[in-house]
């Protein structure tokens, strides 16, 4: 194996754009920006069309940055293999609020995980009691799908240095 072969891709959750976003505001930090978008274009990390989607209000520069990447062409999307596995995976183990509809996205993100190898950067914790719905930790857990929490090692693996 060679050492492309070897090197770990990450899919993240919405919530780490989110917080990369607050605490490294697009505009004040362009350096962190430029490095992301450009392990972004050279496959260190995959943006998900459905974690793009969830970006709510008040993130208007990281709504523009990600529709900065869709105009390029570096956003992926779920396919309908993702789909049927996502719902499988939320049958089996319950991530949607149904009142809500708040983590609709974190299923379809495991099940493209899993079908690439990936491995999933999220700063969600895992659930606290039992009655609650799962999380992306608890479900990547059974699933044997390679999840990191912290972001150093997400920066540090695809280069980032200030």
């Amino acid at each position: 194996m060679n050492e492309a072969e070897d090197k770990t891709v990450y899919v993240l959750d919405t919530n780490t754009l989110i917080q990369f976003s607050v605490w490294l505001p697009i505009d004040l930090n362009k350096n962190f920006w430029a490095k992301f978008e450009e392990a972004l274009e050279n496959g260190e990390w995959v943006l998900l069309d459905v974690m793009v989607g969830e970006i709510r209000f008040g993130n208007d520069g990281l709504k523009k940055w990600c529709e900065a990447q869709k105009k390029k062409g570096l956003i992926r999307s779920i396919d309908d293999s993702h789909r049927e596995r996502g719902a499988e995976i939320n049958n089996k183990y319950k991530m949607i609020d149904e009142t809500t509809g708040k983590s609709a996205g974190d299923m379809y993100l495991i099940a493209y995980a899993e079908a690439n190898k990936l491995t999933v950067f999220s700063r969600e914790a895992p659930r606290k009691n039992r009655d609650d719905l799962h999380k992306i930790p608890d479900v990547c857990k059974v699933l044997n799908v390679p999840i990191v929490y912290r972001p150093k090692e997400f920066l540090e693996a695809i280069g980032y240095k200030n």
